[in-house]
């Protein structure tokens, strides 16, 4: 049984990144209140889609975490390096010593997948102003969906080794809980 459609590309969710998209780009713009609504869509498509691919190949026996991480690096690791590159850059030219500390600070964490673990420990308000001057806050999210991919391939492969049938049901009560 096929989670989710075996195709490569999925063309009808175009519609939901771009809502999504929009409503994030148009809240930093000040005319929407809740925007980050379209965080919260790009989670669920990630993880719909994620989850479906994992899913359909764990039944099929063709998964492999080591294909799975290789993707998921080729994927996210270059540009993440690349941003944390330019803002590194420019940190060292236009701020003050301890902003340049919490940007190193945000660079490790981000490369680590774990700036959202900083933030809740630095800050513990995502709506605090002094989140406005953090070049990489918005990497929050980054670390989320990374920490999914770190873990959930693991619970699939766990569950498929004591009985397949039962992966569809973990995943509802999981997403639904």
């Amino acid at each position: 049984m096929n989670l989710i459609s075996s195709k490569k590309y999925r063309t009808e969710i175009d519609g939901f990144r771009a809502f999504s998209v929009l409503a994030v780009v148009i809240f930093h713009f000040g005319f929407i209140k809740n925007g980050y609504l379209g965080v919260d869509v790009f989670f669920v498509i990630s993880g719909f889609l994620i989850t479906g691919n994992i899913y359909n190949k764990v039944l099929q026996n063709k998964f492999s975490l080591t294909e799975f991480y290789i993707r998921r690096t080729k994927r996210i690791i270059p540009l993440v390096s690349f941003i944390c590159l330019v803002s590194l850059l420019l940190g060292v030219f236009f701020m003050l010593p301890d902003d340049l500390e919490n940007l190193a600070q945000s660079i490790i964490a981000t490369n680590f997948f774990n700036n959202n673990l900083l933030l809740l420990l630095t800050t513990g308000d995502y709506w605090d102003l002094v989140n406005e001057y953090k070049p990489l806050m918005h990497t929050w999210s980054l670390g989320i969906e990374e920490q999914f991919y770190l873990f959930f391939p693991f619970i699939i492969l766990l569950i498929n080794r004591f009985n397949s049938k039962y992966i569809l049901p973990v995943i509802i009560f999981l997403t639904s809980s």
